[in-house]
């Protein structure tokens, strides 16, 4: 009896595990972030592991912290960011185990009281950072209009707390500003990064079509 409850526990948790990324959501990774290194040295990287590494790792994130693997594209497409930027190997981000990280983050989101406070403190925050390209300051103010956005659900609350607790940990003023502003940008859809507005909404919503990414209107 033991053995037929174990077999079907694992036929149920079978096409969870091997889920396939959606080439839609590849693709949108390689736009976005591929957007955000122009005109930089990491423009010339090719594309590898870290494609199905962030995938990986989102669904970790999401298991510790949602108990389900059940991603968005947002934690997807962060996840990747953080594969490519600094690598993501053993589970780590930016070098930290994922669970040390997770725990920082909920001690982040339980001092703050809230989700809609540390999406509030965290704009607050974003408006008051020297940022010479602007988009700080505008997109704090983007942003804050609708709360819902960052705080309302339980796994872009997470993203939001991760967001400003890596970006505090930036060198200066301006890097945390970019850092949190396009981070933010996966959770917002929309916002400013450098002096380009751009919306994401639409980057992954067509299948086998390619990603758009369009100015702000």
């Amino acid at each position: 009896m033991t053995s037929l409850v174990l077999a079907l526990l694992l036929l149920l948790i079978a096409p969870v595990a091997h889920a396939q990324i959606p080439a839609e959501w590849q693709a949108a990774a390689q736009a976005v972030i591929g957007d955000f290194e122009r005109d930089t040295p990491q423009a010339q990287k090719a594309w590898g592991p870290e494609l199905t590494e962030g995938w990986r790792l989102a669904r970790a994130w999401r298991r510790h912290n949602n108990g389900n693997v059940e991603i968005i594209l947002a934690e997807y497409l962060t996840f990747t960011l953080l594969c490519r930027e600094s690598g993501c190997a053993g589970d780590t981000i930016e070098g930290k185990p994922y669970l040390a990280v997770a725990r920082d983050m909920k001690a982040l989101r339980t001092q703050q009281g809230s989700s809609y406070a540390l999406a509030s403190n965290a704009h607050a925050w974003l408006a008051g950072l020297e940022d010479p390209t602007g988009a700080a300051a505008k997109n704090a103010a983007l942003w804050n209009k609708d709360l819902d956005v960052a705080a309302a659900d339980f796994a872009t609350g997470n993203l939001y707390a991760l967001y400003w607790m890596l970006a505090r940990t930036r060198a200066t003023q301006a890097e945390q500003a970019a850092t949190f502003s396009r981070r933010a940008l996966f959770v917002q859809q929309k916002g400013w990064i450098g002096r380009r507005c751009l919306d994401i909404s639409r980057v992954a919503t067509v299948i086998d079509a390619p990603p758009r990414i369009e100015s702000c209107k």
